[in-house]
């Protein structure tokens, strides 16, 4: 089965592919700017380019992996590496599932009043489980396979 042959850095380099392709997929629709509120300051970034930077932190993460599995030849270790795909690719599809869920029952009755809440909410949350909890899993695993004894990979 072609899921088992898969290694883990598959699996962040394929999403990466998705993060790109949905990024230019929904380009020429209207609302295609991420709003980012600072207390009086507004910043506009434009949807592709919030997807070419999050479709290359997945690739860089698999590059990391990749790194140590076959380049160095070291083994992760399991539970740790669990750990961090779970919150990424957890986050990822939690926040499109909230996404789709406010865009088809969640509309406003008022027109120039945008629903956004629970999607700025559900990427606040999972911004800070990846930041605090993921990225320092990711950091050790790496780190520990990098200075364990070499083992062999089957």
């Amino acid at each position: 089965m072609i899921l088992k042959k898969l290694k883990v850095y598959h699996y962040f380099w394929l999403t990466s592919a998705i993060i790109f392709i949905i990024g230019f997929w929904r380009q020429n629709s209207p609302d295609n700017v991420l709003d980012i509120n600072v207390h009086d300051t507004y910043y506009v970034i434009a949807n592709s380019h919030v997807s070419i930077l999050l479709a290359l932190c997945y690739l860089l993460l698999g590059s990391g992996y990749w790194l140590v599995q076959k380049v160095l030849k070291r083994k992760l270790i399991n539970y740790l590496t669990l750990i961090h795909c779970v919150i990424l690719f957890g986050g990822f599809i939690v926040y499109w599932l909230v996404y789709f869920y406010s865009n088809i029952i969640g509309k406003s009755r008022f027109p120039l009043f945008d629903d956004y809440e629970l999607i700025n909410q559900c990427l606040v949350v999972i911004v800070l489980l990846i930041i605090f909890i993921g990225q320092p899993v990711y950091f050790v695993n790496l780190l520990i396979g990098i200075f364990r004894k070499r083992s062999a990979i089957r």
